[in-house]
């Protein structure tokens, strides 16, 4: 939901949040986010500590995303308010061309407006179509909508363990302190 269409406080909507994914882990972020009428990065907010979420440093993104390619192939969400993208592949290729940092592999073609770019969690959940574990970093502009989010994505469901603890690693290197 973007900003304009907002009709709670994210903190007034904190618990029933939470109470909404007790009730069932594998529901949508982005659903959770239209029920509340609050931004998405809201709902990733009130499920810090239930859920196994970091917060990465606000400037990580760059150094991120140079590591994003030894993660291998990654499930790539992005969204507006009227569709959504899945794409499969694989980062790298960067350059950036006046507001764009760009992906351009044989997979991935994105133009990312990374003075957009806000806050980027490390997120571990049930998905919303298995009982699987997901593992995704999640980008957020800065009005808090998701701008992209990336999966680990190689033999899912049977991510490669090496690739797992390359994601944790990586969680554990970014974190905000």
């Amino acid at each position: 939901m973007d900003a304009e269409h907002l009709t709670a406080d994210p903190a007034e909507s904190a618990g029933p949040i939470r109470d909404y994914f007790r009730d069932d882990p594998s529901r949508m972020t982005m659903m959770a986010a239209r029920k509340f009428g609050v931004p998405e990065r809201a709902v990733v907010d009130a499920l810090v500590g239930q859920w196994p979420i970091a917060r990465l440093r606000d400037d990580a993104f760059r150094e991120l995303m140079d590591e994003l390619p030894g993660l291998g192939v990654m499930r790539v969400f992005v969204r507006s308010r009227a569709a959504v993208i899945e794409s499969v592949g694989v980062f790298g290729g960067y350059s950036e061309t006046g507001p764009f940092f760009n992906v351009q592999t044989e997979t991935l073609d994105m133009h990312i407006l990374h003075a957009e770019v806000g806050p980027i969690y490390s997120v571990r959940k049930v998905g919303h179509d298995s009982d699987f574990v997901t593992h995704s970093f999640q980008f957020f502009d800065k009005l808090g909508d998701a701008a992209f989010k990336a999966f680990l994505w190689e033999d899912y469901p049977k991510v490669p363990a090496a690739r797992v603890e390359a994601f944790q690693e990586l969680t554990r290197r970014f974190a905000a302190p």
